[in-house]
């Protein structure tokens, strides 16, 4: 019966060895889990490269909310003049591709709208004429336009013409907004037109 007792109590004693040398395994199992070379750590760096991208995408947004309205000296000017507290603006500037396009920029010191890729037109009036540069967002069309009006139609007396410069932001054929330039005017620069595209004969929205 003693030596019963003994072989059972060795028995046990066998197992619990062998159950602390599995715990051990698998806390050395779990070290490695932190170590820095495993895919848990590679998790982390991808994390690390959307914040990144994240930050280069707010650098870009920051960079063009601080563009000035203002062509720059080695920009083109195609067309300026300040509307109440806000400016307009066209410069001519080149693309990713190294192409020369028309940029139209709308805000107070800064841009508020950017956008690329205008296109030119020009008409004769009785006495006068427009001349005007489409940049599409959209369903919404941007018109920039320099307008010459004769007033008097009197024989032998001068006609009096009447300038307007501004943009027009047309939607569905409707005109919604027609904000008028009201100081330092520099119109639109129709001969400059050839190098952006060319001219249209037909202007893009004629007024009554």
């Amino acid at each position: 019966m003693k030596h019963a007792w003994l072989l059972a109590a060795l028995a046990l004693s066998i197992v619990a060895c062998d159950q602390t040398g599995d715990g051990a395994e698998q806390l050395n199992t779990a070290d490695l889990e932190t170590r820095a070379d495993t895919p848990a750590s590679q998790a982390s760096e991808g994390v690390d490269s959307d914040a990144e991208d994240d930050a280069d995408v707010a650098e870009q947004t920051m960079q063009q909310m601080a563009q000035p309205v203002a062509c720059a000296q080695d920009e083109q000017t195609l067309f300026f003049c300040e509307a109440g507290r806000k400016q307009i603006a066209v410069c001519g500037v080149s693309d990713e591709q190294g192409n020369q396009v028309a940029q139209y920029r709308y805000g107070s010191d800064t841009a508020e709208i950017v956008l690329t890729g205008g296109r030119f037109s020009s008409t004769p009036y009785s006495g006068g004429g427009e001349s005007q540069i489409q940049f599409a967002n959209g369903p919404v069309r941007y018109i920039v336009y320099s307008r010459s009006v004769r007033t008097n139609f009197a024989s032998g007396e001068p006609n009096n013409p009447e300038f307007t410069d501004g943009v027009l932001v047309v939607r569905d054929g409707e005109v919604v907004a027609d904000r008028q330039c009201t100081a330092r005017v520099e119109s639109v620069d129709v001969l400059a037109g050839e190098s952006y595209g060319g001219v249209s004969k037909d202007i893009f929205y004629g007024v009554d």
